[in-house]
């Protein structure tokens, strides 16, 4: 028999406890959480939602931004031709590969999952059944019942410490699997390079895994205490069994160390038969064994998984409760929290207990009191809602953050796109890192000091121009943590765009093939398109950090780099009236021509793809390219990034009335946001990351997440809100399958929270605001010691459009929008809200 769980009937009471309330899914309930204990506000979130589809999240009991994410991981047994392998949880699955100590947070890769633990009993240590109607998720607690095993696993966890109880049926040796190599080999190909193990005591075991897919040279340390000593210890090196208590480089330096390495660790360890669970604390780090240890030994909670429990859903009740609300449905607060509570997850704390921690140089630093070092950077996806909601909602937060990729520059000599623990992983387009930066700045300029500003500067310069010089040690892998990441970290897609206007498509074909590439350096110079436009916008930013820096040389040149969007669009309203549009964003040559031609044989005046295809027209998968369909989706490689060019074609957020000037004037400005929302939604795409369709806008991918704000650029503003509503309402829902995208780390979570307070963030780096369509009758939230309020009258699932607002008691100024500082404590956000459209622009 299982020992009983005292932490089930816990939860079971708090939940019970914060389980009354009137909501009755009319939309306009109120709530009376206000009257029930702190922990309350806990019932609204849902870790499982997103768990299935294309969410990518997983279950862990993390704790806010800590360093540690304790998660089932899945064994899929459909992967490699049916030989199974590790995969990240999905819910559907009910087979475990283990309980794994690292984890990212709804990203499209399978790297980290370090560490893999199983409890078992016999010789049953391969995937093991999880029963489904035992599992349980809550803020702060996982457990699952495993049938084959009959062994209970509960995971709970601190900032730096993962808690794991397993409880045993009564007769059975007690035993615990670790697989140190667990790769996620079906979906990503991510590997480890090097294992180091060591028993270190009776009760105690430690090592660390050197492994690569995004992060290429990224090494994590682990150390872990049993709550009892194991009487039985038996490793197995590359599957051979070894009487060893210490097998693998300590020491290992990446690339370059050609000594002999282990690269597969699986170690079985016997706790006898007994009535008592076992408990297991394991501890990381990125500096080294003694970080870990160190790490675990400052944790004071001994083995009481309870208390460790309490103590982290108190940690989540108090960032869940800055906010409260009042009116919507019971899943609308559970998408609204479950979402502020995903936004938490990462950026996470990064370093050890004593301010130790590993630099983008690969070398160990030790922190000032007043800095910390964060990790899971995730810019591409995060600069466009999730910083600009933590300077709302967390504005110590938020310029911290500008601290730390200012120190990463320092330590790494370049800002990082998409940073995986103190790894350049050099994932996803441009430098989004001067986005994050500026945002803060611009919002907060008195919390910085002009020496600030300057390394500001000079970090966003830097990133932004390929310069072999300022990398050198890195190449060829003279670096031997990090390797060369020239080819992805510092592309020349920016010197390009200076010389040229814009970014030529054929700058990485060799001039006798027509291009224009200088070295084998431009062979990644792709997806100019997209490169082109996001990058236009962050020498926008630079532009204002270079004017908070008062370098009027830097604004003027990178005010004009921020131009360079223009020469991709293709005005010709004759040619693209089939579609509804004046024109589209384009790939261009260097010379000027356009790099496919208008539609030939294969589409017809429709705008249609012609099927089957007529006599002589020999197009093909390989020369599919050589004409211009505005439907046609790129992955990653060719002119665009994870989508088409009605994605694309509006990515200028800093430049809304240039762009409209540059689509042929206002009118065509609207007409063409008709047109995407209205476009073709089953045309050929056949890009996995386009999901959530309004026409052509797409939900389930970053690129457009500000496109349904720009309606209030034009004498319609109230689609903005029908379309705002529309997508909250279709593609955000509290299940499984809730998450119309990848979470991406928190940007698909924010961009629902700030639909639902009603305002929207369209360029960051101008501290401006625009309005949408709020959610609720009324927000309430923590800002400088008070509260801002949010209100909406007349609110109702039917009366989605705005009829009047104002700021402070004052309209709000031209494009619905508002200054950041309006935000303030004692400040309120009034909406009026109608089921008819309004005029009011």
């Amino acid at each position: 028999m299982f020992k009983p769980s005292i932490v089930a009937a816990a939860i079971a009471l708090s939940i019970g406890l914060s389980g009354c309330n009137n909501d009755n899914g009319s939309g306009s309930s109120t709530s009376k959480d206000d009257l029930q204990p702190t922990l309350a506000v806990l019932k609204y979130v849902d870790p499982l939602i997103g768990t299935d589809g294309l969410g990518n999240v997983n279950p862990s009991p993390v704790t806010p931004e800590g360093m540690i994410q304790p998660s089932p991981d899945n064994w899929n047994p459909n992967n490699w031709g049916g030989k199974g392998s590790p995969s990240d949880y999905h819910h559907y699955l009910n087979q475990l590969s283990g309980f794994s100590t690292t984890h990212i947070s709804g990203a499209g890769k399978g790297d980290l999952n370090d560490f893999a633990f199983l409890p078992y009993t016999d010789f049953h240590s391969t995937a093991v059944t999880m029963d489904k109607q035992t599992e349980v998720s809550k803020v702060g607690y996982y457990a699952v019942d495993l049938i084959e095993t009959k062994v209970k696993a509960e995971l709970t966890a601190t900032d730096r410490v993962a808690f794991h109880r397993y409880s045993f049926p009564e007769g059975k040796d007690r035993k615990v699997k670790i697989d140190l190599q667990h790769e996620l080999l079906e979906q990503y190909g991510n590997h480890s390079r090097s294992i180091y193990y060591k028993k270190v005591a009776d009760n105690a075991i430690a090592g660390a895994r050197t492994s690569n897919e995004w992060g290429q040279w990224q090494t994590v340390y682990f150390y872990a205490e049993f709550s009892e000593p194991f009487s039985g210890h038996m490793a197995y090196v590359d599957e051979k069994p070894t009487t060893a208590t210490e097998v693998g480089l300590a020491d290992y330096q990446g690339y370059g160390d050609k000594r002999d390495r282990v690269r597969d660790v699986v170690t079985h360890l016997n706790f006898g038969e007994g009535e008592q669970p076992i408990t297991v604390k394991i501890a990381i780090s990125g500096t080294g064994i003694d970080g870990a240890m160190a790490n675990l030994h400052a944790d004071t909670n001994g083995y009481d998984f309870d208390d460790v429990v309490a103590d982290n859903q108190q940690q989540w009740a108090n960032v869940l409760n800055k906010f409260t609300i009042k009116g919507g449905t019971q899943a609308d607060k559970t998408m609204f929290y479950t979402s502020l509570y995903r936004t938490y997850v990462a950026p996470f704390v990064y370093q050890d207990v004593d301010g130790k921690y590993r630099g983008m140089d690969g070398k160990v630093h030790q922190a000032d009191a007043d800095f910390t070092n964060y990790s899971v950077y995730s810019m591409w996806d995060t600069f466009r809602a999730a910083h600009p909601l933590k300077t709302i909602i967390d504005k110590d937060r938020a310029i911290e953050y500008a601290h730390d990729l200012m120190n990463k520059f320092k330590t790494g000599g370049v800002l990082p796109k998409w940073e995986l623990h103190s790894d350049y992983t050099g994932e996803m387009v441009g430098y989004p890192a001067v986005s994050v930066i500026a945002d803060v700045m611009v919002k907060y300029p008195d919390a910085f000091t002009q020496q600030d500003f300057e390394l500001a500067l000079k970090a966003a310069d830097v990133s932004a121009n390929f310069d072999l010089t300022i990398t050198q040690d890195w190449v060829p892998y003279k670096d031997a943590w990090n390797g060369d990441k020239r080819f992805t970290v510092m592309t020349r897609h920016g010197e390009y765009a200076e010389q040229h206007g814009y970014v030529p498509a054929d700058a990485k074909k060799q001039p006798q093939d027509g291009g224009v590439a200088q070295d084998k350096y431009d062979e990644l110079v792709n997806e100019s398109v997209s490169y082109g436009l996001e990058n236009a916008y962050y020498d926008w930013c630079i532009a204002q950090i270079a004017k908070l820096a008062g370098n009027e040389a830097q604004y003027d040149r990178y005010m004009a780099r921020s131009q360079a969007y223009k020469p991709y669009f293709d005005l010709d309203k004759a040619e693209y009236g089939k579609y509804g549009a004046t024109g589209f964003m384009r790939p261009k040559n260097h010379d000027g021509s356009w790099v496919n031609n208008y539609p030939s044989c294969a589409i017809n005046g429709q705008g249609d793809p012609i099927s089957p295809l007529p006599d002589g027209c020999n197009i093909n998968d390989a020369t599919s390219f050589d004409i211009f369909w505005p439907y046609r989706a790129e992955h990653r490689g060719q002119d665009f990034t994870e989508g088409n060019t009605w994605q694309w074609s509006w990515f200028a957020p800093h430049d809304i009335a240039g762009l409209k000037q540059t689509m042929g004037g206002e009118a065509s400005f609207l007409q063409n946001l008709d047109a995407l929302f209205t476009a073709n939604d089953k045309a050929d795409t056949s890009q996995g990351d386009m999901t959530g369709y309004i026409g052509q806008f797409i939900m389930g991918n970053e690129p457009d997440h500000h496109v349904p704000y720009l309606y209030n650029w034009t004498a319609e503003p109230w689609k903005t809100q029908e379309y705002v509503d529309q997508a909250m309402k279709e593609f955000f829902h509290p299940t499984k399958e809730g998450l119309i995208g990848n979470e991406d780390v928190g940007q698909m979570s924010a961009w629902y929270i700030m639909g639902a307070l009603g305002f929207y963030q369209v360029n960051p780096g101008e501290p401006i605001y625009t309005i949408g369509r709020p959610l609720f009758d009324e927000v309430k939230f923590d800002i400088d010691g008070g509260q801002f309020t949010i209100t909406a009258e007349n609110n109702s699932p039917d009366n989605l459009y705005v009829e009047s607002v104002t700021i402070n008691g004052k309209p709000l100024n031209t494009h619905l929008t508002f200054a950041h500082d309006e935000i303030r404590a004692g400040g309120e956000l009034h909406f009026v809200m109608t089921n008819k459209k309004p005029t009011m622009k």
